[in-house]
């Protein structure tokens, strides 16, 4: 079995992009591609990409305890450098390290279609998204992002989906909510997270946010 080196690999392998139904512009001559926006925790002392953890406790939906099956699905990925505190973490953190929008253009220049690359810890899952969905999110539509994924490695399948409502401002971006189901199998034994809800924290009206970065180029899962 080829080693799982990212949790983040989880998040998505296709993308559907609901937006707000307003006509669609070209992309700001601001932006040139590719575009990449690392995402930041407001809340860190330094500019730190965030972390969420599904399974909080080590615990799944109905409360049983997993631990066991999450310590074995994170040693096949190896441990975090980047968040050493979190190999401490009982549940399974999910690095949010930054977004990278490639562009592809027609003969006469004008796009004919867009990818989405989320980029975790130690690589990255590269998607397609719709055209005209993709320019909403450029004029700075507030569009929220649909991320579902399917995956089987044999002795361990996922099943995940993350929901963000994101808005570009500028060349920064701000993610307003994030919401987000896993579950997993481990042999013959299925486990099912509680759905994960984030929102802004009192006095703040956006979750985190992003800004350009030089994002590596990591390998793509």
């Amino acid at each position: 079995m080829n080693k799982i080196t990212s949790v983040t690999s989880f998040l998505l392998a296709a993308l559907a992009v609901h937006a707000w139904q307003l006509p669609a512009a070209e992309p700001s001559a601001s932006v040139s591609f590719p575009f990449s926006l690392g995402i930041i925790d407001p809340d860190a002392k330094e500019k730190r990409p965030p972390y969420i953890v599904m399974f909080e406790g080590g615990v799944d939906k109905e409360g049983h305890d997993i631990r066991g099956p999450l310590g074995r699905l994170e040693a096949l990925r190896g441990a975090s450098k980047m968040f050493p505190e979190s190999n401490q973490d009982p549940g399974l953190p999910v690095v949010l390290r930054g977004l990278r929008f490639h562009s592809t253009n027609n003969a006469d220049g004008t796009a004919s279609g867009y990818d989405v690359e989320l980029q975790g810890e130690f690589n990255a899952v590269r998607v397609h998204a719709a055209v005209d969905d993709a320019k909403q999110f450029f004029s700075g539509q507030r569009t929220t992002f649909v991320l579902t994924g399917e995956k089987n490695y044999g002795v361990y399948a996922y099943v995940s989906s993350i929901k963000m409502d994101v808005q570009l401002k500028g060349r920064e971006i701000q993610i307003f909510k994030i919401e987000g189901d896993f579950n997993f199998r481990e042999g013959l034994s299925t486990y099912t997270s509680k759905t994960k809800k984030l929102t802004p924290p009192a006095g703040r009206d956006f979750l985190f946010r992003g800004e350009t970065a030089d994002l590596p180029n990591l390998p793509s899962i």
